[in-house]
């Protein structure tokens, strides 16, 4: 689902640093509500769930590159741990797939 290859719950919570599950859990609900993200369940013991970006998810990719790129560029401290600026070609080397 995301450019770093995340589509199940705890791989997001991995992902990122400092997040409460409570609170990744009502993010992602509210992100499938709008129709950004759609909820895959496959049966089985356990139960596996995936999350998978829709149409209008991948529609909001130039914006959020965007935002991306400016937070790396002029708020590298507050976004990397060593503080430096990056560009998003360092980060993200391929694009969002399609659903």
């Amino acid at each position: 689902m995301t450019k770093l290859g995340q589509n199940r719950f705890n791989q997001f919570l991995d992902s990122v640093e400092g997040i409460n599950p409570k609170t990744l859990s009502a993010r992602l609900r509210e992100m499938e509500k709008n129709g950004i993200i759609e909820k895959r369940v496959y049966a089985g013991t356990p139960v596996k769930i995936e999350y998978a970006i829709t149409k209008k998810g991948l529609a909001l990719n130039p914006i959020l590159e965007s935002m991306a790129a400016f937070s790396m560029q002029y708020c590298a401290k507050d976004v990397f741990k060593d503080g430096k600026p990056r560009i998003l070609k360092e980060i993200y080397s391929k694009p969002l797939e399609t659903v």
